[in-house]
């Protein structure tokens, strides 16, 4: 497990106006927050992970042991009916696909696709928490009284995280780009992609990947972006918050994050 700390250097700010001070405390605490969330969802993404990556190889063993099992559960529907005709073999086997299907999920097997959509819905929470965070700190830069450093630490978002928006976007808003449109309905352009993934000098629509530990999907501009759900991205949003804290003046003891 990942704990990314903090240290709040007081309890308060220290401003004349008392209505600014606490509107932006207010912000400080939603960076915090966002900031939690995303140590969480990195966490959490790791261990299906390990959990997917553990469980994801099948033996011959399992192999011919789930074949037997569906052939007798085959014979015993056959034999229940009497026979079956040419016509009738499919929706026997059909039937006892369904049922063996059914009894490893009552022994505790997990289905391929839910197992894999547990890193994904993980690799989007991590997303949405970084957007989030990304978003609670151009507010904040962008509130009068605010020290000038916080402006340049927010531009500092966007040149870590370069992709984090239009891939926020189109995880929101798969239902377009599946459909080849972009912001308000343009049509994309799909621009060249080469990574590990796939190779097309003419682009390729791509929506909802994981490559490796990077979240990403094909944006409304027709590049292909990718947030990495990593240690590394938690460290330099760890890095940004910290400075944002030391810009304002503070009163009262400091504080560590998180809470034991």
């Amino acid at each position: 497990m990942w704990v990314f700390e903090l240290t709040v250097p007081g309890v308060r700010l220290e401003m004349e106006d008392r209505q600014l001070s606490w509107e932006l405390e207010g912000l400080l605490r939603h960076l915090e927050g966002s900031f939690f969330e995303a140590n969480t969802a990195l966490n959490l993404f790791h261990q299906a992970r390990l959990i997917d990556s553990q469980n994801s190889s099948f033996s011959p063993d399992d192999w011919e042991r789930d074949r037997a099992r569906r052939s007798e559960i085959q014979d015993a529907l056959t034999q229940a009916r009497g026979g079956f005709s040419r016509d009738q073999y499919m929706e026997i086997y059909f039937e006892a696909e369904v049922i063996h299907k059914r009894e490893k999920w009552s022994q505790g097997r997990i289905p391929r696709e839910l197992k894999h959509n547990v890193v994904l819905i993980y690799a989007r929470a991590f997303l949405y928490a970084m957007d989030a965070f990304d978003k609670f700190l151009t507010v904040l830069s962008k509130t009068a009284g605010v020290p000038p450093e916080v402006t340049q630490l927010s531009n500092e978002m966007n040149e870590h995280f370069p992709d984090l928006r239009g891939v926020r976007n189109s995880a929101q808003h798969q239902e377009d780009r599946a459909r080849g449109l972009g912001v308000r309905g343009a049509k994309i352009e799909l621009k060249p992609i080469d990574n590990t993934l796939v190779k097309a000098a003419g682009g390729v629509l791509m929506l909802n990947c994981l490559n490796g530990s990077k979240y990403g999907s094909t944006m409304a501009d027709g590049h292909y972006g990718e947030v990495d759900v990593s240690p590394e991205s938690m460290e330099r949003l760890q890095s940004v918050l910290i400075r944002v804290l030391n810009c304002f003046n503070w009163s009262g003891p400091k504080r560590h994050l998180p809470s034991d």
